[in-house]
């Protein structure tokens, strides 16, 4: 609701009657119109301005935009409104979609237009597909096949959503918008709100339409399965026929049956769902053409998905049905081709027994002339049965047909049958005499072999005897000539064994003493390493590595595994501060413990931590002279020192490279300072140990060295 206000001298009021949101009430609404006055002076006109540029464009465009946005909303919400542009203003239809996206959106929408545009371009320009005529190259039926194939597959089958909704769920509550700007209202009488008639959609109606879209989809996918499957059937067989046998194996054959068993399989399911689609459609369409009460949008988007749905339904199974036709013409030729590959496999199998006909090199193991005897016989029994049948038998065929003679055809045909079974019995009776001469090589073969074994057994006796008694004759001799080399070679070995076992004891001693001195300088090397580890110019350096070294390196010398076991297991894992951590370490705890210097082993209160805090910062330290004797390492009562001094004295030796020293001081601290030392104490003990360790082993292997020299 609006209110329109002027000037009151030169207004007129309009009354218009407006509906309230929820409809309950009307109002009427007071406008004023404004009037225009011309002022007319005798005074000459001045020039007349610029005439303003016209606007007509601008609020013609506002208009027709306005206009297109109220037809658009109108149909949406109008189902009546909306089947009459489906039926008669189909692309207005379309635009109503579009705008509120029911089929694609708008990126996709622009994305097909600007497809669609380059291509007419591309058409206009070059003609059909982008190429000229002169460049344009006719494609095999191959290619065309995989091109197919391909798009199938790139291509996946989508449903549209269904438009059938269950009926428990929730309507959306239209809210009455908020009016902020006032206006004039005047009451009317109360008008009830019309209900819109109630609609009824099944449950069963529901499931119906789910079950015709999932089917379909399942349906449409296992056809495109099917016939992509009897695609690459065909392929196989055509690869195995012309192919030649060299480049064939068995995976080629275990493709052409896992294509085929796969065909199946996707056949039997794509018509299982495609029964239960056919019956959801027909089902659907039943009860809507019976008047079933639903929402006339749904019902025509319904109908459109029925037609769609059959169409699709029918195109998969059309597609399908002609690579299956192809499949069994290739089934047919593939039969034909197996015939001929195995003519002559049982007379293979007979001839030479364990033969492997699917190897890729047939390895043919005995005589091949009975082979070759046997199929020249066969090739001219059949070419004179061949010569025979097509001279005389189509001969008394023709003349008895001329001579209309029933009596003759019936003794032509006969004869003919006669023939044919005499044909028939004639390759038995060949197969039979193959197999019994088959078996008759083979038993000669057995005889002979068994003979053979025979001389060979009676002819190695022989020579076993020859040559026992050539052996013995010989090793008597040279047993003899044996024991003489033997007397002098015990003499010489005598001579030189002595020689020997003395340059062995040289080369022991030597060796020892260079394996010693080779381990005192590897076990002073490790020893090393550890030292230069705790001078390292990181806060932190892990010793693991330098103590498996040494671990290696005295791995039989008692006074480094002595070392090494007091070395605790958490400084190998967590490692050692080195020395330049502990110089800045030590400044912090110096601030900590001289902050805290008046406080006691067991606390004390807030205002003793605050004037112990004040004292470290108002006090000036003195720096004082240390004694000599003090210096000296002579006997001194250290129980006089104060934190002040303990702290001093410990940063003299800290200034000094002393540690061992500055860490005897911070041991001296008492109460709070010495918990605040604590960890730069233990820090810096274990950094001592470590050293002491690796110096104590450098000491060591020094000390053994100079055993060796």
């Amino acid at each position: 609701m609006y209110k329109f206000t002027n000037h009151l001298a030169n207004a007129h009021l309009i009354l218009v009657r407006k509906q309230v949101g929820d409809g309950s009430c009307a109002a009427l609404i007071v406008m004023r119109a404004p009037r225009r006055q011309a002022h007319f002076d005798n005074k000459c006109p001045p020039t007349p301005p610029t005439p303003p540029k016209s606007r007509k464009i601008l609020w013609g465009t506002i208009g027709a935009t306005v206009l297109t946005g109220a037809a658009v909303v109108y149909a949406k919400s109008s189902p009546d409104a909306r089947n009459w542009l489906e039926s008669n203003v189909p692309w207005a239809n379309d635009f109503v979609a579009l705008v509120y996206q029911e089929n694609t959106t708008y990126w996709k929408f622009t994305v097909n237009q600007f497809n669609r545009v380059t291509t007419w371009v591309g058409n206009f320009m070059f003609g059909k597909e982008g190429v000229s005529p002169l460049d344009f190259k006719q494609k095999s039926e191959q290619d065309i096949e995989e091109d197919a194939a391909q798009a199938l597959a790139k291509k996946p089958y989508k449903l549209p959503p269904p438009k059938f909704e269950p009926l428990y769920k929730e309507e959306k509550k239209i809210e009455t918008p908020e009016v902020e700007t006032p206006a004039t209202l005047i009451q009317t009488e109360k008008c009830d709100p019309q209900q819109p008639p109630p609609v009824k959609i099944t449950k069963d109606m529901v499931e119906l339409e789910h079950d015709m879209h999932e089917n379909t989809k399942l349906a449409v996918d296992s056809y495109k399965a099917a016939t992509k499957f009897c695609t690459d059937y065909n392929k196989a067989l055509f690869k195995i026929v012309e192919s030649s046998l060299d480049d064939l194996d068995k995976k080629h054959y275990s493709a052409v049956h896992g294509s085929k068993d796969s065909r199946d399989k996707a056949a039997t399911k794509a018509k299982e769902a495609s029964t239960k689609a056919k019956c959801a459609i027909d089902t659907l369409d039943r009860m809507i053409k019976a008047g079933v009460q639903a929402p006339p949008e749904s019902v025509a988007a319904t109908l459109r998905y029925i037609k769609q749905f059959r169409s699709d339904l029918t195109t998969a199974e059309k597609a399908y049905k002609e690579e299956l036709e192809k499949c069994v013409l290739s089934d047919r030729y593939w039969n034909k081709v197996e015939m001929a590959r195995n003519a002559y496999k049982t007379e293979l199998q007979l001839l030479f027994p364990g033969i492997d006909l699917s190897a890729r090199k047939l390895e043919v193991r005995g005589d091949t002339d009975l082979l070759l005897l046997y199929t020249l016989k066969q090739i001219q029994y059949l070419q004179n049965e061949l010569a025979e049948l097509q001279t005389i038998r189509d001969l008394k065929i023709s003349r008895a047909i001329e001579c209309h003679d029933e009596k003759a055809i019936i003794e032509a045909k006969v004869e003919d049958m006669v023939k044919k079974e005499k044909i028939e019995k004639e390759k038995e009776f060949q197969m039979k005499a193959l197999e019994v001469q088959a078996e008759a090589n083979r038993k000669l073969k057995e005889e002979l072999k068994k003979q053979y074994e025979i001389q060979q057994e009676i002819l190695q006796d022989r020579l076993n005897n020859k040559e026992k008694e050539i052996m013995g004759k010989f090793s008597r001799s040279v047993s003899e000539q044996v024991e003489r080399e033997r007397v002098l070679f015990k003499s010489e070995l005598a001579a030189m064994a002595g020689k020997l076992k003395a340059i062995e004891q040289t080369l022991k001693q030597r060796a020892e003493a260079e394996a010693g001195a080779r381990r005192s300088q590897s076990l002073w090397a490790a020893g090393e390493a550890l030292l230069a580890a705790t001078r390292r110019g990181v806060p932190e350096t892990s010793i693991d590595s330098e103590i498996k070294a040494l671990e290696k390196a005295g791995k039989d010398d008692k006074l480094v595994q002595t070392v090494l076991g007091g070395i605790p297991s958490e400084v190998r894992e967590r490692g050692i501060a080195t020395e330049k951590s502990l110089r800045e370490r030590f400044d912090a705890m110096e601030k900590t413990a001289m902050k805290v210097a008046l406080v006691g082993r067991d606390g004390a209160t807030l205002p003793v931590y605050f004037l112990s805090w004040l004292q470290s910062k108002l006090l000036f330290q003195k720096i004082t002279e240390i004694p000599e004797d003090e210096l000296d390492n002579k006997p001194v009562d250290f129980t006089k020192l104060d934190t002040f001094d303990i702290i001093q004295r410990a940063r003299f030796h800290m200034n000094h490279g002393n540690l061992s020293a500055a860490l005897r001081y911070v041991n001296l601290l008492q109460g709070a300072p010495r918990a605040a030392a604590r960890p730069w104490a233990d820090a810096a003990r274990t950094h001592l140990e470590i050293r002491q360790a690796a110096e104590a082993v450098m000491a060591h292997a020094s000390a053994a060295g100079l055993l060796y020299l």
